[in-house]
């Protein structure tokens, strides 16, 4: 069990849902909070904000399908199969409702649970992520306007080879990575760098690892499909870094009703390790001025 993230107020578990054996942290009380991870993530990468948010809600953090200490199938990977673990993880701990917030990969499966289930999701989040099905070839391009080209995506999708050749060199790929990741490399300590590493080399950690991208053509394809033809009414939470992600609100026009947003200052992508304290603080805002939703939805 990854006990970097423990403290006195979360205790740690297992759980067999939905056909797959998750690890979850839980701790707080008060309307549940679900967070999740994106790529080269776990229950770890919430580690700065778990405590401040566990003061208001009741705050449940999975390692999804395939990362941290949770189990790392063949398949499943794509958005409505990891949102409907997420459903099953929340209705077993005996949450019908949640507010859910998904950064970089878990922010299409945030987004899915929302579509899917708007009576159960009090609000999302979606931080520093392209809005697969719409806007993700723009950023994957090599052209003169795109200097950052996302060039994963596809690495990352292709079945085989990218495990092949992260295979022994994942702490010389985690350290590239995270550092191009943030805007102050001091912000991922070597021991944060550990436990990325240590995930990835648990039995199927790497096919666990890209298995968000070999399916995440599926997972675009799952939300053009989930808002056709409607506007979202569940509100929306969008955050991105100052150096991370642009655009990030505005990519939501016309597809939810309610859209909230903010700049993270002085962050890359990896906003709640750079600045935990202003990520808490939009997160608490924003859930408390959709909490009616609480009283307002069926239990």
């Amino acid at each position: 069990m990854n006990n970097a993230t423990s403290s006195p107020s979360f205790h740690h578990m297992k759980l067999f849902v939905n056909g797959v054996l998750l690890h979850v942290a839980v701790g707080g009380q008060g309307p549940a909070l679900l967070l999740l991870h994106g790529w080269l993530g776990s229950s770890y990468s919430w580690r700065k904000v778990m405590p401040a948010l566990a003061e208001h809600f009741t705050v449940i953090v999975p390692d999804a399908r395939g990362y941290g200490d949770s189990a790392k199938p063949d398949a499943g990977y794509d958005g409505l199969t990891i949102k409907d673990d997420l459903r099953a993880l929340l209705h077993t701990l005996g949450h019908r409702q949640a507010f859910v917030m998904g950064h970089d990969m878990g922010a299409p499966v945030a987004l899915l649970y929302a579509a899917h289930h708007p009576d159960e999701v009090l609000g999302v989040g979606y931080f520093d992520e392209p809005l697969l099905g719409f806007n993700l070839e723009r950023f994957t391009a090599s052209r003169a306007d795109n200097p950052f080209v996302y060039w994963w995506f596809a690495f990352n999708a292709t079945p085989h080879v990218a495990a092949m050749l992260w295979e022994g060199k994942e702490e010389r790929m985690v350290d590239h990575l995270l550092t191009a990741m943030v805007a102050d490399p001091r912000s991922i300590s070597p021991e944060d760098k550990a436990e990325i590493v240590r995930g990835l080399r648990t039995p199927g950690g790497l096919h666990g690892s890209f298995g968000w991208y070999r399916d995440s053509l599926r997972t675009g394809q799952q939300i053009v499909d989930a808002l056709a033809g409607r506007v979202l009414s569940v509100p929306l939470l969008a955050l991105n870094g100052q150096h991370g992600h642009p655009g990030v609100r505005e990519q939501f026009d016309g597809l939810v009703t309610t859209v909230e947003g903010a700049t993270i200052p002085d962050a890359g992508h990896l906003i709640a390790e750079e600045q935990p304290a202003a990520v808490v603080a939009e997160i608490v805002a924003f859930c408390r001025r959709h909490a009616g939703r609480l009283a307002a939805s069926p239990a």
